[in-house]
């Protein structure tokens, strides 16, 4: 099936989305849970995109951790988007886990645009502790 197919199928199929969403929680840490899953809910793409992102995170960064948050922003509180905080070790961090981001973020460039969720995802570096 087409991502873009798929993308249609979530947005008439409530219980095929919660699905999907709830299958992200297998790999991302989905903090503040219903926050992202609102947000998602009504950005379908990201489920679509986050799969499709998994085996490159895991490839680039084998021993790192994924968060998913929803920020919003307080000057403009309409204005949100989710964050992946791809979560490493010291090390990693000091030694190019940006430039590692920007390679993951410029290969996926046209599944986001594809998909329409270009602004409804960011991706920064963390250290373990965060």
């Amino acid at each position: 099936m087409d991502d873009l197919d798929f993308v249609k199928k979530l947005e008439v199929d409530d219980e095929l989305f919660d699905k999907e969403y709830d299958k992200l929680g297998d790999f991302y840490n989905l903090r503040h849970y219903w926050k992202v899953h609102d947000y998602i809910a009504k950005h379908k793409g990201l489920i679509v995109f986050l799969n499709k992102l998994k085996p490159r995170l895991i490839d680039s960064f084998p021993t790192g951790k994924f968060d998913l948050i929803l920020n919003t922003d307080f000057e403009y509180p309409d204005w949100a988007t989710v964050i992946l905080f791809v979560k490493v070790d010291e090390y990693t961090f000091d030694n190019g886990v940006m430039e590692d981001i920007d390679k993951i973020f410029f290969d996926f460039l046209p599944l986001q645009q594809k998909l329409g969720v270009m602004p409804n995802l960011a991706i920064w570096p963390a250290l373990y502790d965060c």
